[in-house]
């Protein structure tokens, strides 16, 4: 068996038996097999959100990534595998939307109120792409599901150390008061923000979000701010 490749100039005939010709097609396989799993992931996730891990059946997962079953578990080891993998995409597309926001904020108290914000001006978006993927995932995973149970809290742990990590940067630049407890607060903000986001996403109605965002900003004023 005889390979070609063009590299730097230099046209190589490779053979089976060059290392060459063995490291470039195993090159090729993981990458075309990378390029799979993202693709079976992309178009498992918004499936996965919306009607949860017990909810999806693989005939719904086959129709939108448009590969058969045998084809589908070639690349992942079961429907378990797929789930975790869908919640961290979900996960990651809300922490790089939520970012740039924080990060254009100077003072640590407004930081905080664009994290409030940004839940309320995003729900629409939310709610088309099936909710929040905490909670969505959170109710699925309660018993049934331990190691996706365990994700969701690393999660639920990462979202309230950004804000955890805000408090007490405010407080290092004193533009937060002295007494406060990060921990605590951030405990507060985030069982706000997600408690108003159940409460909208389960009847429709975003006034209960917005009457805890706009508490959320009475308090980061009235509380925190120096």
């Amino acid at each position: 068996m005889t390979g070609f490749l063009f590299y730097k100039n230099i046209f190589y005939v490779l053979t089976e038996y060059t290392n060459w010709y063995i490291v470039f097609n195993m090159k090729i396989k993981i990458e075309k097999s990378e390029v799979t799993k993202k693709y079976i992931i992309e178009k498992a996730a918004p499936i996965f959100n919306k009607y949860g891990y017990a909810g999806t059946s693989m005939s719904q997962l086959t129709k939108a990534i448009g590969m058969t079953k045998g084809a589908i578990y070639g690349n992942f080891k079961n429907k378990e595998e797929i789930a975790l993998a869908a919640f961290d995409l979900n996960i990651s597309i809300i922490f790089e939307k939520l970012k740039p926001v924080v990060a254009a904020e100077e003072n640590a108290n407004d930081k905080l109120i664009a994290y409030a914000r940004f839940t309320l001006d995003n729900f629409p978006d939310l709610i088309n792409n099936g909710g929040c993927p905490v909670l969505s995932a959170a109710v699925d995973s309660d018993f049934a599901h331990p190691v996706l149970r365990e994700r969701v809290v690393e999660a639920i742990n990462v979202w309230l150390g950004y804000i955890t990590g805000t408090i007490n940067d405010g407080l290092e630049k004193k533009q937060i008061k002295i007494n406060i407890e990060p921990k605590k607060y951030a405990s507060i903000l985030g069982s706000l923000i997600q408690g108003g986001l159940m409460l909208s996403q389960v009847t429709g109605e975003i006034v209960y979000l917005n009457r805890n965002v706009e508490y959320i900003i009475h308090l980061v004023n009235t509380e925190l701010r120096k």
